[in-house]
């Protein structure tokens, strides 16, 4: 066969491989208590005031380890999500399933701010139909959400392994909410795991350095 048309014939199987995963998450495997989980776990915002309570608590009560820490994370953070994530999803510029997937479900949580206190409201969920939808929601590749918790998880384990270890099951439940939540394909989460570990390591050895 010729090489390009093998390539191609390859590429198309996996999309549909793809395509086929991310329908089996989003619609096939569902449920009641799913979509009032997923987007709470999916949303950030949600998880900010315990963000910033953890952040608190590390600088007053962790001492010099708990400030390094945060110095390390820091620096991960701006490689992974700063550098890598941005500059990856300007490169590939690939659309959410939302914003090309006939029936692909977006589950959220009910509008309002703060998020957090309406996590217990009913969620709003919409099935999307992009051929009279013509609104961009960003780039899928990669997930920062991803990126970003599995930086926390490596630089977690490189100081507390228990702590690495329980943020890296935060963060495959993550992944699995933004493949959930209509946000990502299913390909777009081993990357940006790999991304995330990566940016963890390289900030852990720059620190280390300095």
């Amino acid at each position: 066969m010729n090489p390009l048309l093998f390539t191609m014939v390859t590429a198309g199987t996996l999309l549909e491989m793809d395509a086929s995963l991310f329908d089996l998450i989003n619609q096939s495997w569902s449920a009641p208590a799913l979509d009032r989980m997923m987007p709470v776990v999916s949303s950030l915002d949600v998880w900010k005031p315990l963000l910033f309570a953890g952040i608190g608590c590390l600088l007053i009560f962790g001492g010099m380890s708990g400030r390094r820490f945060l110095l390390v994370l820091s620096v991960g953070l701006m490689i992974g999500d700063g550098l890598f994530a941005h500059a990856l999803k300007h490169a590939f510029g690939r659309l959410r399933p939302r914003d090309v997937r006939e029936g692909a479900i977006v589950r959220s949580i009910a509008p309002g701010e703060p998020k957090w206190l309406h996590v217990m409201e009913p969620p709003v969920v919409v099935v999307c139909h992009p051929g009279t939808e013509k609104v961009s929601h960003g780039n899928s590749f990669p997930s920062g959400h991803v990126v970003n918790l599995f930086t926390v998880a490596t630089v977690a384990f490189a100081f507390r392994r228990v702590a690495g270890v329980l943020v890296g099951i935060l963060g495959l439940l993550m992944a699995w909410s933004r493949i959930y939540c209509g946000a990502h394909w299913p390909s777009d989460i081993p990357p940006s795991t790999v991304i995330g570990i990566v940016s963890g390591l390289a900030s852990i050895w720059i620190i280390g350095r300095v």
